[in-house]
């Protein structure tokens, strides 16, 4: 049933690029291997092979609205808002947007769209953030996941409290491109590389917010915090012991961030996705057992 599923989907995917069609279908078989695992009909849980295409298509061929920065600048695009703006926020989860990079949520250039990573790594599809899925994320994935950046915003604090005494009066100021520092600066400027992770992530614990917003937003406060323990861990080891590399932490810092916002996100959708195929699939019933006259 789902090769034939497969099949059929792939028929009416014709006309799309060839990496596209085969990312597409290979998210899709993940999905059907699930669906086989719990009795789900695919039909059931997704819809008829043609009409499955059809959305996957339209998704594909919908152009994002959050994909625009407020300016640009020489090309380049400027944004003021900041996260605080659920439009600008969203910008960093939009499967349904094939661009990988869009413009930063604050400041000047691009950032991430970890929606259209996962959809790439055939992780989900563009289409899976519909209401039906974000209703049935448990509410104790949503919390984990908003507990993510303060657990790293809070073992950052921890360390930094540890060695605050042993610190000298000033540290490094930044680093430059060799990961070595760039000039001396107040030891009070920690702080505010903490305050870079500690800040999103006490405002990512809202429980009032809409199931995708509380998504997106520890996601961007799971990447801030990643990014603030990088500066805070790189400042620390080069005050303690100068004249290393250890600037190069801060970079390394950003694809740990945004495989941890990326699971974020993606652990609680599919935990969503899973609910919604079990409530799709059809209800068997154990007949009575009968007893044989003697």
């Amino acid at each position: 049933m789902t090769d034939e599923y497969l099949r059929a989907v792939r028929a009416h995917l014709a006309r799309l690029p060839e990496a596209d069609r085969s990312r597409a279908l290979s998210a899709l078989s993940a999905q059907l291997d699930e669906l086989a695992a719990i009795g789900a009909d695919p039909v059931e849980a997704l819809g008829d092979p043609a009409t499955y295409a059809a959305d996957l298509l339209e998704a594909l061929a919908e152009e994002s609205p959050t994909d625009s920065a407020q300016w640009r600048v020489l090309g380049l695009p400027v944004e003021t808002r900041g996260p605080v703006s659920a439009e600008v926020r969203s910008r960093t989860w939009d499967p349904a947007n094939p661009s990988l990079v869009v413009p930063r949520l604050f400041g000047i250039g691009w950032t991430l769209n970890l929606g259209a990573v996962a959809v790439r790594m055939g992780l989900i599809r563009p289409d899976d953030t519909d209401d039906e899925v974000l209703a049935n994320v448990p509410e104790g994935h949503l919390r984990a996941a908003q507990a993510v950046p303060i657990a790293i915003a809070g073992a950052t604090a921890a360390g930094l409290a540890l060695v605050w005494r042993g610190l000298p009066a000033t540290v490094a100021s930044g680093f430059d491109v060799g990961g070595r520092s760039r000039g001396d600066a107040p030891r009070s400027t920690l702080l505010a590389a903490l305050a870079l992770g500690v800040g999103p992530a006490l405002w990512a614990q809202r429980r009032d917010a809409a199931v995708e917003d509380r998504l997106v937003s520890a996601a961007s406060a799971t990447s801030l915090a990643t990014i603030s323990a990088g500066v805070v861990l790189a400042t620390v080891a080069e005050a303690r012991h100068p004249r290393g590399r250890w600037g190069l932490l801060v970079p390394a810092a950003l694809p740990v961030g945004a495989a941890a916002s990326l699971a974020v996100v993606v652990g609680p959708l599919r935990a969503g996705l899973r609910r919604a195929w079990r409530g799709a699939a059809p209800e068997t019933s154990t007949p009575m057992p009968t007893t044989e006259p003697s």
